[in-house]
């Protein structure tokens, strides 16, 4: 299992600072995707397609159509930032930045440098879930929500854990795809799918979509999210969310691993 203790290693903590410190400093770029995708999603979903829903029932009572979605979009937030700087983002470091390579001179391993990539997808999952909170909370604000949101910190470690697991998942394909154009093909057959039915933006009532999203972890966070924003049950779904990102990380790093020893290293 000494690919799990490197997770806690120096090394792996040094990449995570690597990656931090250039994003803080492009910060000013960085910054803006996070606080303007939610009010561009709510305007969307909430005021467009919210004219025509105006209420729906979430278990057992009517809410309004802004509020069933806000805490989806913060769902939505968590994975497609993990998926996204796991997949792209991370390819581009080990192709076209040679970062790994220069990583991989010094004292740290692979393992750590996929342990870092986890960790920095997740941390910065939880950073744009912290930004688009306080979106949220500026816009309930304007009387357009209506969320618990004293909870709001109480979703930012659920934030990391699933963010990390969704890491894992695009790594796996960081580690397979040819080059940076066949990336189209893991977004448009999984991803987007995966992001738009797990109860992000719209419930589910189909038996079959319901069945598919019991092991979907981004369908767990989504009715976490709302259990503790609106008031629902947490408990099962928590576990869900828990449970799948615990096992995506010890199925999917060993994966990672193998795949990426035989095309970083050539092993």
């Amino acid at each position: 299992m000494s690919w799990l203790a490197a997770a806690l290693e120096w090394q792996s903590r040094a990449v995570v600072g690597r990656h931090l410190r250039v994003y803080i400093r492009n910060w000013h770029t960085a910054f803006l995707p996070p606080a303007v995708e939610p009010v561009t999603m709510l305007v969307a979903f909430g005021v467009g397609l919210g004219g025509y829903v105006a209420t729906l029932t979430w278990q057992g009572r009517p809410i309004e159509y802004m509020t069933y979605v806000a805490p989806g979009l913060l769902a939505y937030a968590t994975f497609m930032t993990a998926i996204f700087q796991s997949l792209f983002a991370a390819f581009i470091r080990m192709r076209y930045q040679r970062t790994w390579e220069g990583q991989l001179t010094t004292q740290v391993e692979l393992t750590h440098v996929v342990w870092g990539e986890v960790l920095w997808a997740g941390l910065l999952a939880t950073m744009y879930v912290v930004i688009v909170s306080a979106v949220l909370i500026v816009i309930q604000w304007a009387g357009l929500l209506a969320l618990d949101l004293r909870w709001l910190p109480v979703l930012w470690p659920i934030t990391f854990v699933a963010g990390c697991g969704f890491a894992a998942l695009g790594l796996c394909f960081t580690a397979i795809v040819p080059t940076i154009d066949h990336m189209n093909l893991p977004v448009f057959l999984l991803v987007l799918p995966m992001g738009l039915l797990s109860s992000t933006y719209f419930p589910l009532e189909h038996p079959v979509l319901v069945a598919l999203n019991a092991g979907n972890p981004l369908y767990h966070l989504a009715q976490v999210f709302r259990g503790i924003l609106i008031g629902g049950p947490v408990a099962g779904h928590l576990a869900g969310v828990v449970g799948l990102s615990a096992l995506m990380l010890a199925i999917l790093v060993p994966l990672d691993l193998r795949l990426l020893r035989r095309r970083v290293l050539g092993d």
